[in-house]
């Protein structure tokens, strides 16, 4: 079956809009290639794409869905195009906590095949990192397709153990909020001891920035780095005492096993209600 859309998005809120306008702006897909959900969201923030009012016309007419739905509504998402999902289809889900059984299971008829996604907000500027699980029917032509896909934003990373998804989005899901934190301590730090507000957050965020570059670049462990801007007796070495006196690293720790263990809960709602 030759289908008019290679790409079809039930659910176009933040995230799903965010990855829409990167795969445009990259020209990865043009938009006459791409057919949505019709959306409070999208009528907000329009994008050159085919829009239908019948989810159903959204999967009969594109061979890779992505599903971008809450977990909460996709059972009854779901219920609505179940007989026009068919074999020929890649579903591709954002969903976070909902696992790749729950999702093939909405569609007994067929093998579905399935490929779970966790991207991250920084993926609109092309800095994000998606972590990539395969689904029990996914091909892997299957997952290198959707790999490919969001490297678009970003790069990917394989995740063979689906349990580690939720780990995933602890870290890298939320990591930008921590990240913002830490730039808003700065500041508060910087604002203190005299410099303007703009100023202290351009300071903080450029030196974050360009230490995560290094990070990437050089393939040095980050206390390795660390190590290298902290000279004996020197302003880092005071600034690192106070932050070691605080325990910060056990803190970060705990707060990442906080929002671990808070998807897994998550999860575990989503998936039992499917």
């Amino acid at each position: 079956m030759t289908h008019p859309y290679t790409l079809g998005v039930i659910g176009t809120g933040h995230i799903a809009g965010l990855i829409l306008r990167r795969l445009i702006d990259t020209r990865y897909y043009e938009p006459q290639r791409i057919i949505v959900s019709a959306s409070r969201a999208l009528a907000a923030h329009p994008l050159p794409v085919a829009v239908a009012d019948d989810i159903r016309d959204v999967v009969r007419q594109s061979s890779r869905l992505l599903i971008s739905v809450t977990p909460q509504k996709f059972r009854e998402m779901s219920r609505g195009i179940e007989e026009a999902v068919t074999e020929e289809h890649l579903l591709i889900s954002v969903m976070a906590g909902v696992h790749t059984d729950t999702v093939a299971a909405r569609f007994p008829h067929i093998k579905a095949r399935v490929v779970r996604t966790m991207p991250n907000l920084p993926f609109g500027l092309g800095f994000g990192v998606t972590g990539v699980c395969a689904g029990k029917h996914a091909l892997p032509e299957d997952v290198e397709s959707v790999r490919h896909l969001f490297n678009a934003g970003g790069v990917t990373v394989l995740i063979h153990d689906e349990r580690l998804m939720d780990a995933v989005t602890a870290v890298a899901g939320s990591g930008p909020a921590y990240f913002y934190y830490f730039v808003e301590a700065m500041m508060a730090g910087g604002i203190a001891a005299g410099l303007p507000a703009q100023d202290a957050q351009t300071f903080a965020a450029y030196a974050c920035m360009g230490a995560g570059a290094m990070l990437l670049e050089k393939g040095a462990s980050p206390q390795e780095l660390r190590q290298a801007v902290t000279s004996p007796n020197g302003t880092t070495e005071a600034a690192m005492r106070i932050l070691t006196s605080g325990h910060v690293t056990e803190q970060v720790t705990q707060a990442v096993l906080a929002a671990f263990q808070r998807g897994q809960e998550l999860g575990q709602k989503a998936n039992a209600a499917q």
